[in-house]
């Protein structure tokens, strides 16, 4: 019986290898629930192959498993019934016989099992807990990790992050997401204003809106010098700095406060237009000037609706019937303009905005909201005036940064350069060039370093030209030896190549001519001062018209006078302070002397020599060409009474102070001035009041400027010039009246004129 029931049990246990007697065999894989037999007596060594299994799916403990257990599932022979005849299949799958014997009695020698224990690979894996997944030898958590977004391997790219097991864009602001990137929606123009809502080639996103576009043309960029300049005063021409300045093919333009003036483009002799542009501009490549216009009107220096451009005669500056009409009107307003002149285009900025208008078709590109650069306004001008520049496919405008720089400004970054730098600038703020002849042309008031004199400058330095082909030699150049050189100066080619000058002569405009002293050229076998010879005034042979004279190397004034009676450009200069300055009349009542003029000047629309006796009276006037002082209590002008030639600052019945009249002359020739400073005078009746004006009379050009500083008068005085027969008078008063109360802070500017 129990024989039979040993046998029954080894055979259900075969039968049932795969189920019921599974737990004492390892098959091994990881996942197994843990063993727990004990070891085999008889059996061979441990099975170390597989995992530890613990019953946890997700846990590997990472050791060996099976502690002690031999290969097969049939306990040893040693209860004394027959041996294990059964062969046994280990973990590996390889089945081997039991070499026990059949024992039929106690188990006293039954051989024990020596099938082989289970050889498999021990597991190294790594243990992961919770959501944690192995990916690449570690722990991840694929709903987060960015490398391993998901699944094992997928990797997110760009600003994308990992959130819940998918790619998404994370984007900072102010950028959004656009697509499979980050975009700023104000600044891309793949995404201008929102996402895929792309410019057009050429544009830019500004604001979030698309601007400007493919410009094209011809490449032109420019580099200045220091070199080789000239310049001129343009007072006489033109009157103070006004604002303006554009080149043509034929002329150079500038706008001072009487007049927009023409100067020859190398001498820079220069004559009135009769009539006054305040927004020139001009197209470098064809040397066409224009004014900005609204319709068929010029526009003026406030600014306004521009719809045009009308073009101006290129040698006498004269308005033609040339109008080009732009595509887009343009709004500029005072304060915040520029006006840039460029090489087939001109770009215009203004409230915050610029514009690029090409020539000479008119079409308007809006080039967006782009505010005018930091240029130096220290003019008296309503707008700047510079260069457009187009390069490396950008575009860019130049302007006077300050006074020892001038910059340049990409379109549309705003990206500021460096395009020259200089010792001294005066108070310039406006600048153009001339292609042909390779120059920069500018103004500027005040002294600097290319002329180191008060007053109006219009001048010239060298210029290089970049990107336009073919330009010819300059016009007074010729080609010479293949290369071009200056026949009006070159003494071996001298008007002509090959035409040598002999001996001491020198080459002057193209000829042959002596040599003369400094500050003299010879003219028609004569050496002449052309600064002021009215025949030869500039240049040999261009002789000054009707009254006009020629001073500072132009033509200019007349028997009348052109009158600002609230100026730009007038300055107080303390005559009683400066060097070598006299004092006269101290505590003077109805009293006067008389002075010598310390150089020559004109005086309506004659010239009077230096040593002219000026009479000072000490009721506020002067009297040119007096042989002793008028000291009558006050007059009217004009009259026939005398005192005639009357120069009435403030003339009224005055006591002087103890200071009394200071006189001085200040600067240096061609270029003085003489100053009569009236100081704390006070009125007869009154006795309380502080009146301070002075008298500024320019050389050369004779342009007259009061200046007053502190007035406390109520009263009213006489103020204006009178000629020397007391038939005309140039009133000093607003509206041209000679009669009014005179306020602190008033400048009176008389400019003679034709």
């Amino acid at each position: 019986m129990h024989l039979r029931s040993t046998l029954l049990g080894a055979t259900i246990c075969v039968a049932l290898f795969t189920a019921a007697c599974a737990q004492g065999h390892d098959d091994g894989t990881a996942g197994d629930a843990d063993f727990t037999k004990p070891v085999d007596a008889g059996g061979g060594g441990d099975d170390t192959g597989s995992v530890d299994d613990t019953g946890d799916p997700g846990v590997d403990a990472g050791t060996a498993d099976d502690a002690g257990f031999v290969d097969e599932s049939v306990p040893t022979d040693d209860t004394g019934s027959i041996d294990d005849t059964t062969a046994v299949t280990d973990d590996t799958g390889a089945t081997y016989p039991d070499a026990g014997t059949l024992d039929g009695a106690a188990d006293a020698g039954g051989a024990v099992d020596t099938g082989r224990v289970d050889a498999g690979p021990a597991d190294t894996g790594p243990m992961c807990t919770g959501t944690l997944v192995a990916c690449g030898g570690g722990c991840v958590n694929t709903q987060t990790d960015g490398a391993n977004c998901g699944a094992c391997g997928h990797a997110c790219v760009g600003s994308q992050t990992c959130a819940g097991g998918t790619c998404v864009l994370n984007c900072a602001a102010p950028t959004v997401a656009c697509g499979t990137a980050c975009a700023n929606t104000q600044t891309d123009a793949a995404h201008c204003g929102g996402c895929d809502s792309a410019c057009t080639t050429g544009q830019w996103c500004l604001g979030g809106h698309c601007a400007g576009g493919p410009l094209g043309g011809t490449a032109f960029q420019v580099s200045l010098s220091a070199s080789a300049c000239n310049a001129v005063d343009h007072g006489t021409v033109t009157g103070g700095d006004r604002g303006g300045i554009a080149v043509s093919s034929a002329r150079a333009f500038y706008t001072g406060v009487t007049s927009t003036g023409r100067f020859d483009l190398n001498t820079l002799l220069g004559e009135t237009v009769g009539r006054v542009y305040d927004s020139l501009v001009s197209d470098l490549a064809t040397g066409t000037v224009y004014s900005l216009g609204n319709g068929a009107t010029p526009v003026g220096n406030t600014g306004g609706m521009v719809t045009s451009l009308i073009a101006l005669d290129a040698t006498t500056g004269g308005l033609t019937s040339t109008v080009i009409n732009l595509t887009t009107p343009i709004m500029l307003s005072p304060g915040a303009v520029g006006i840039f002149s460029g090489y087939g285009r001109i770009v215009l900025m203004g409230g915050g905005r610029a514009w690029h208008v090409s020539l000479p078709t008119g079409a308007v590109l809006d080039l967006g909201p782009i505010p005018l650069p930091g240029a130096r306004v220290a003019c008296n001008s309503w707008a700047i005036w510079g260069v457009a520049e187009y390069y490396g496919g950008a575009l860019y405008v130049d302007y006077v940064q300050s006074a020892t720089a001038i910059a340049r400004m990409r379109i549309p970054d705003g990206t500021v350069s460096t395009l020259a730098t200089f010792t001294n600038l005066a108070n310039m703020c406006g600048f153009t060039v001339s292609p042909v002849w390779r120059r920069w042309y500018f103004h500027h008031q005040g002294p600097s370093q290319f002329r180191n004199a008060s007053g109006q400058t219009m001048g010239y330095c060298d210029a290089t030209i970049t990107g336009p082909t073919g330009l010819p030699c300059r016009p007074i150049e010729g080609t010479c030896g293949g290369s071009c050189t200056d026949l009006q100066t070159n003494t071996a080619n001298c008007g002509a190549c090959g035409h040598a000058c002999a001996g001491s002569e020198a080459c002057v405009g193209g000829s042959c001519v002596l040599a003369c002293p400094t500050g003299q050229t010879a003219c028609a076998g004569h050496c002449v001062d052309t600064t002021s010879d009215t025949a030869n005034c500039g240049v040999c042979g261009h002789a000054c018209t009707g009254t006009q004279y020629c001073a500072a190397g132009a033509c200019g004034g007349g028997a009348n006078y052109a009158v600002d009676t609230n100026a730009a450009g007038v300055t107080w200069v303390d005559a009683c302070a400066a060097a070598g300055s006299m004092h006269v009349l101290s505590g003077a009542d109805d009293s006067g002397g008389t002075i010598g003029l310390p150089f020559a000047t004109r005086w309506w629309g004659a010239a009077i020599a230096a040593g002219t006796s000026i009479g000072i009276s000490s009721n506020g006037n002067l009297q040119v060409g007096a042989t002793s002082a008028n000291t009558a209590l006050s007059g009217s002008i004009p009259s026939t009474a005398t005192p005639n030639g009357v120069i009435a600052l403030q003339w009224a019945d005055l006591v002087m102070s103890s200071t009394g009249v200071c006189i001085a002359t200040t600067g240096t020739a061609p270029a003085r001035r003489f100053l009569v400073e009236y100081a704390h005078a006070t009125t007869y009746l009154g006795g309380t009041e502080d009146l301070n004006f002075e008298v500024s009379i320019a050389e050369g050009s004779g342009i007259i400027e009061f200046a007053y500083n502190t007035m406390s008068l109520s009263a009213t005085a006489t103020v204006g010039l009178e000629n020397a027969t007391g038939s005309a008078a140039a009133g000093g008063c607003p509206g041209g009246s000679t009669s009014c109360t005179v306020p602190s802070g008033r400048h009176v500017r008389f400019t003679p004129a034709p």
